[in-house]
């Protein structure tokens, strides 16, 4: 029985397609070339991504040149702050403080960042790649529906910077009869993964003490949903991708108060889920100065209306809103 909705498989390239269809902004008109290429730097998993983004630039800018360079993704940031490239396409949050005041002490500023893309579901990416959406998930058994997010800091974490207590019993998450005495097992990849790190970050609000017995499965998401569907006390943190049986996603509210959010692409694009990613791209742009003229062709593109659809056609990430995407490209200004 796969609980996993199966409105995720429903959605690749016409429905993303169709997302940034709305008009967001012409691609730039074309220009001469000029004497360097574009430097990018990004991670090999993104390749295809990239090469597309620069063909669909070229065909609007012939002259256009790029110089590609496919590391990291942990070497990204570094590119832009050693000034091996222009732009770093990141497909992750920069890690605070640790990158950021490596930049910062070289450059006496922060790093500039303009989001291109919704993170992704997972269907396109490896074992625990950066760039993907994240739920809760439970065993199939259970009958949790929903959590909060100080309830989730509150089961992963020991530290409880947003307020809570320990649980360590689903009674705890307000179940009853023999649910409520039962433990609740926590199961995740390993914690210097990137997604434990945006877990740490964006759950446990950057508190490094997690749970005593939180159990780190090797092998990627399969495993650890694996995991959970052997365990009926079990719970964890994975992309929703589909076609895992036994275990069922949980819906997701920011605060007590707030709607439980199921996370799919509508949720993830608009943003109302509340735990949904973006994807970056980093310069080093000096506060107060102009983007260099052709990196701003460049990312005017990526944020037009054709740059936004080779975005969802590739199917690794979601394409921005189109009221998202003329937000970012004001920040070129």
């Amino acid at each position: 029985m796969v609980l996993v909705s199966t409105e995720l498989a429903r959605w690749p390239l016409l429905a993303l397609a169709a997302l940034a269809a709305a008009p967001v902004a012409a691609a730039p008109a074309p220009t001469a070339s000029t004497a360097s290429p574009i430097r990018v730097w990004a991670s090999p998993a993104d390749g295809a991504l990239i090469d597309a983004l620069e063909a669909g630039y070229r065909q609007v800018n012939p002259a256009a040149r790029f110089a590609t360079t496919l590391h990291g993704p942990e070497s990204t940031l570094a590119s832009v702050n050693m000034d091996v490239a222009d732009v770093a396409f990141m497909a992750r949050e920069i890690r605070v403080p640790l990158e950021t005041m490596a930049f910062e002490w070289e450059h006496h500023y922060a790093p500039f960042e303009i989001q291109i893309a919704n993170a992704g579901l997972g269907a396109r990416r490896g074992p625990d790649r950066p760039g993907v959406n994240l739920a809760f998930f439970v065993n199939r058994h259970n009958p949790l529906a929903c959590v909060t997010l100080r309830q989730a800091d509150d089961i992963f974490g020991a530290d409880h910077r947003r307020g809570g207590a320990n649980i360590r019993t689903w009674g705890g998450l307000a179940l009853t009869g023999t649910w409520a005495a039962r433990p609740v097992r926590v199961y995740g990849p390993p914690l210097d993964r990137f997604s434990a790190v945006f877990i740490r970050s964006r759950v446990l609000d950057g508190s490094r003490k997690w749970n005593a017995a939180y159990h780190a499965v090797p092998g990627g998401w399969r495993a650890v949903l694996r995991a959970v569907a052997h365990d009926p006390d079990g719970i964890t943190y994975a992309p929703p991708v589909p076609g895992h049986a036994g275990v069922k996603a949980l819906r997701l509210a920011a605060d007590g108060g707030g709607a439980c959010v199921t996370l799919d692409a509508r949720t993830a694009v608009a943003r109302s889920y509340p735990l949904a990613r973006a994807i970056d791209v980093v310069l080093d742009r000096h506060p107060g100065a102009a983007v260099p003229p052709a990196v701003d062709r460049f990312l005017r593109y990526v944020l037009s209306d054709a740059g936004q659809q080779v975005i969802a056609a590739d199917g690794t990430y979601l394409p921005l809103r189109a009221a998202d995407a003329r937000a970012q490209a004001r920040r070129l200004e």
